[in-house]
């Protein structure tokens, strides 16, 4: 009986090493570059849009998302062709850099149907309008 005891007894302390090995683990460093600090608008000063739509990527997990969208959709409408490197196999019009920096990013606007039914129609519509 005694072996028994001490038996379970060792198994738990085993067990319980083993999950505190699995659960504790050591702090990683989480580097601002990679990883914002959550960080919300400040309403108390004048509301300045821009600055809410910056924002927004260092708001929380939604907002962060709508935050990303806002920096890729910034990244479009600011992109030309003369940021890219000529092809190899572009014609010399098309190396032309007048015509390089005219070339800009088609954006195209893509969502389900219960968007639409959901109240969002109208700024769906303001976006295509604008």
């Amino acid at each position: 009986m005694e072996d028994g005891g001490a038996a379970g007894e060792q198994r738990d302390r085993e067990t319980l090493e083993a999950v505190r090995s699995v659960v504790f683990k050591p702090s990683i460093s989480l580097e601002e570059k990679r990883f914002p600090r959550v960080a919300v608008y400040g309403f108390n000063r004048e509301l300045d849009l821009i600055g809410l739509l910056d924002s927004m990527s260092s708001t929380g997990f939604q907002a962060s998302n709508l935050g990303d969208a806002i920096d890729i959709v910034s990244q479009m409408i600011d992109w030309r062709l003369s940021h890219e490197a000529p092809a190899d196999d572009c014609n010399e019009g098309e190396r032309d850099p007048a015509y390089r920096n005219s070339v800009k990013c088609k954006i195209f606007l893509g969502f389900t149907s219960n968007l639409v039914s959901s109240g969002i129609r109208q700024i769906i519509r303001f976006l295509v309008q604008h």
